[in-house]
């Protein structure tokens, strides 16, 4: 019987192993490349779709952000969703929606082209300090945060980064994974590295863009390959520096990918022709998840056969149900910097601004100006933070200009003067979208031209004045140029002291700007200026002034008005309503419709029966890096003629 019994059990024990032995593991590998890495979505969601179990990940660059968002839960749909709802410009450029910035800083916000670090002794080896990634990274590993094994996630990852010290391939499978993955992108000079102990960790790419080892050494039995590189290009497309650096790139990240893939069960070569590192527009999205579909189709027969090898499983995955919708977070900087802005249009030519702003003093920051052109100047400042939402700001400008003012149309007045202003500020900002101010200032006037027409007004050589102030402003436009919601609101009011005569005189301005979207691209944005003088004889360099875009005033009273491309003086109670109408009708693209009415009037009682000027205008607008590019058709009865105004560049 116990004979009979052992020989059943040794007939049936090799069944039973393999009945029990473990399935087949599979591992992907995602590479690196930049936009193109949106392909990988495209062969995740194929994989899905054949039920191929996915047991490990390695990813190098983009292709470590896209599997590691896999590896603790999201979905090829939320993955697809994500990276299209991502506005990919603002998010690589550390660039903050305007409604995010506090005051005093918006006022800063879309002036400067470029900025330098200036003796800083912080660690920032990049132009770009790759905020808004680790931010929206940070968020997006809600819930895995404190995972510091890589193993422990719903599926074991692993990313690839390089260490600049010992030049050699870091595999990272510890630590933060918000961090890991930021490392794995950081593309040397552009972004800074990530600095962790002794290491200096840049761009996996440069060591190994297609990890297949890493996936292998994890424990994948079957290795998936996935591969969004550029192919080389021929010598025709090689005749720019961004060719070269491009081709130099290239020729690093596959320098070992032919000895690589040979020990992979299936090389999946995505169709990225035409798209480049940072075609990040959503119709290139579209199109390259969609390849990476149509990639991992037409290997449709090498990837059946791998899921004949696993068998049969359930691959039902733990999805993360929601993920948090990305605001980049302000933080104002801290390091000193060196900025610079450039602009030009039709009536002042060109301008340049240079910015120092040095943030590391040990009590507040100080920050010099200096603007070149025909309005130049020079301001030194200093603020001093007496709480966290109160600041007082002490400030010396003294400027030249050299400007003419219109009366009709036709030039009156060429007022060529010297201006110096001292200034004391007290601010209080209860929220990141009010400031409060109240003010004091010491304003001298030298004049050396003044006069081109009999029509002009007389103005004094010289004049100093004390001049004391208030403001209220409110602000929650997502943009400074282009915005397409929120509300604007600035109310002053204004005391101006002649020390020479004892003459006082004082103003109340007002602007009430709102925008309302009316379709998706389309909308109307009303906005309401006043101005009112309560005394006669008030000088002409406080007087009411109207004219212009509003991107380069020439007076800090100036108020824009459509259909006047020049400066017009008004008498002394001013109200004007604008309205305009945008249409987005391409990618960064406006055509802009205004209309202007405005009223003056030297006396209240009959304010309504004033002189009525109204103007007219239509304009195209381009919302490139370097700031509004625009140009404008106008039309005003002040002149009785057509106009045209030209601006390239942020206002200054």
């Amino acid at each position: 019987m116990n004979k009979i019994a052992l020989a059943l059990i040794l007939l049936i024990l090799p069944f039973s192993l393999v009945y029990t032995s473990p399935r087949k593991k599979v591992g992907i590998v995602l590479s690196g490349g930049g936009a193109k890495g949106v392909a990988h979505i495209g062969v995740i969601k194929a994989l899905e779709e054949l039920n191929i179990p996915i047991d490990y990940i390695a990813g190098t660059s983009i292709g470590a952000i896209i599997g590691g968002l896999y590896s603790i839960g999201y979905t090829s749909e939320q993955l697809e969703t994500i990276v299209k709802q991502t506005d990919w410009i603002d998010l690589l450029t550390d660039k903050v929606s305007r409604k995010e910035i506090p005051f005093p800083f918006k006022s800063d916000d879309s002036k400067y082209l470029i900025s330098f670090p200036i003796n800083n002794s912080g660690k920032n080896g990049g132009i770009i300090k790759g905020k808004n990634i680790s931010q929206l990274l940070h968020q997006l590993t809600e819930g895995y945060q404190n995972v510091t094994n890589f193993d422990s996630l719903p599926i074991p990852f692993a990313c690839i980064a390089t260490d600049m010290v010992r030049n050699q391939k870091e595999v990272i499978r510890f630590g933060k994974l918000s961090e890991a993955m930021r490392a794995s992108m950081a593309v040397p000079v552009v972004f800074s590295p990530i600095y962790s102990g002794q290491k200096v960790l840049i761009d996996g790419g440069f060591k190994d863009n297609l990890p297949i080892d890493v996936v292998k050494a994890m424990g994948a039995d079957i290795i998936i390959g996935i591969d969004v590189q550029s192919e080389l290009s021929d010598a025709d497309n090689l005749h720019s520096i961004a060719g070269i650096a491009n081709q130099l790139m290239l020729m690093i990240c596959q320098s070992s990918l032919d000895e690589s893939t040979k020990d992979i069960d299936a090389y999946i070569k995505v169709d990225v022709e035409n798209y480049n590192a940072a075609s990040f527009t959503k119709a290139a999205i579209d199109t390259l998840i969609i390849r990476g579909e149509n990639a991992a189709k037409a290997n449709y027969n090498t990837l059946l056969s791998i899921k004949n090898r696993v068998g049969i499983v359930n691959n039902k995955k733990n999805n993360k149900t929601k993920f948090p919708l990305f605001y980049p977070q302000y933080a104002p900087s801290n390091d000193n910097q060196l900025r610079i802005g450039l602009r030009f249009d039709s009536e002042d030519i060109a301008a340049v601004i240079l910015n120092i702003n040095l943030n590391k003093q040990k009590i507040g920051k100080a920050e010099i100006v200096a603007r070149g052109g025909k309005q130049s100047f020079l301001r030194t400042q200093y603020h001093l933070p007496i709480s966290k939402p109160q600041w007082i700001t002490l400030s010396n400008q003294i400027g030249y200009n050299d400007i003419f003012l219109y009366s009709h149309g036709h030039k009156i007045s060429n007022p060529t003067f010297i201006r110096n202003t001292s200034s004391l500020i007290y601010s209080i900002i209860p929220s990141r979208n009010l400031q409060m101010e109240v003010g004091a200032s010491l304003d001298y006037h030298r004049y050396y031209r003044t006069l081109v027409s009999e029509d002009a007004t007389l103005m004094k050589r010289k004049n100093l004045f004390l001049n004391y102030h208030t403001k209220l402003k409110y602000e929650t436009l997502d943009k400074r140029y282009f915005p397409t919601k929120g509300l604007k609101t600035n109310i002053s009011y204004t005391i101006y002291t002649n020390l020479h005569t004892n003459t006082a005189y004082s103003s109340l301005a007002a602007q009430v700007t709102k925008i309302f979207p009316i379709t998706l691209n389309t909308f109307i944005i009303p906005t309401i200026y006043g101005r009112f003088i309560f005394n006669d004889g008030i000088p002409f360099m406080y007087s009411n002034v109207i004219g212009g875009e509003g991107y380069n005033p020439h007076y800090e009273q100036q108020i824009p008005f459509s259909g006047l491309t020049h400066t017009e003086s008004t008498l002394k109670l001013l109200g004007n309503a604008q309205i305009q109408v945008r249409h987005k009708f391409h990618e960064k693209q406006y055509l802009t419709l205004s209309g202007n009415y405005a009223i003056h009037q030297n006396q209240f009682s009959n304010f309504l029966q004033g002189k009525k000027i109204y103007g007219t205008s239509i304009g195209y607008g381009y919302d490139s890096p370097l700031g509004p590019i625009e140009g404008f058709i106008c039309y005003s009865n002040k002149t009785n003629k057509l106009g045209f105004y030209l601006n390239i560049g942020f206002g200054f």
